[in-house]
């Protein structure tokens, strides 16, 4: 009896061994656990926080895209504008050079009527 007593403590005595590694192990694995789950919920709110972002960038962008091509189209209106100002202005810079070449070619031909009409008075 005393035998079976004996090995009945060796028994417990193990298996108390073992239930104490056994939840050892098993409190190790809950704080890696705990620590994993606390690591990645951060990552998930820096995630969403840098999702957020850039969902603010992407619509200021967007606005910033909308004003950009409301002035792209502005700018090619007031092109067209100046380019047919410049077209104008070049016309009637080509007409007012040809009216000054005709002015230019009338005094010449009234100084050339002068100095023959003096040189007759002064002949006589």
């Amino acid at each position: 009896s005393g035998e079976i007593t004996g090995i009945l403590k060796q028994l417990k005595d193990e298996m108390q061994k073992g239930l104490d590694e056994a939840t050892a192990s098993e409190s190790s694995a809950i704080q890696n656990y705990d620590a994993l789950i606390a690591a990645k919920k951060k990552e998930v709110a820096t995630l969403q926080a840098q999702i957020e972002t850039e969902m603010t960038r992407v619509g200021d962008l967007g606005v910033e895209i909308s004003g950009m091509e409301n002035d792209l189209v502005d700018t090619q209106e007031a092109l067209g504008e100046d380019t047919k100002f410049k077209l104008g202005l070049q016309k009637s810079c080509e007409t007012k050079t040809a009216e000054w070449e005709e002015i230019k070619k009338t005094r010449a031909e009234e100084l050339v009527a002068l100095a023959e009409t003096i040189k007759v008075l002064n002949d006589d």
